[in-house]
């Protein structure tokens, strides 16, 4: 997390311990907010459905990714 780097820096001159429980509680902070995000939106997926895109998905992902390298072919990038 760059953003983080100035308050460790800040941190610093109160010691190791300081440093140390900083990182403890951005990880576990960050651990939890993306562990709350999948869960939830993972439980309201599960509520929608989404009709022939359920059914045709890989096809349709297959298609898309055939025609981005079809254009990268033919327009290379320089």
């Amino acid at each position: 997390m760059v953003e983080g780097i100035p308050a460790f820096f800040a941190a610093g001159k109160y010691g190791l311990g300081l440093i140390l429980v900083m990182a403890l509680v951005f990880a576990a902070s960050t651990i939890l907010t993306y562990v709350l995000l999948c869960v939830y939106s993972t439980a309201s997926l599960q509520r929608m459905r989404f009709g022939a895109i359920e059914r045709y998905g890989e096809v349709l992902s297959g298609v898309f990714i055939a025609i981005v390298g079809l254009v990268f072919w033919l327009f290379p990038v320089l």
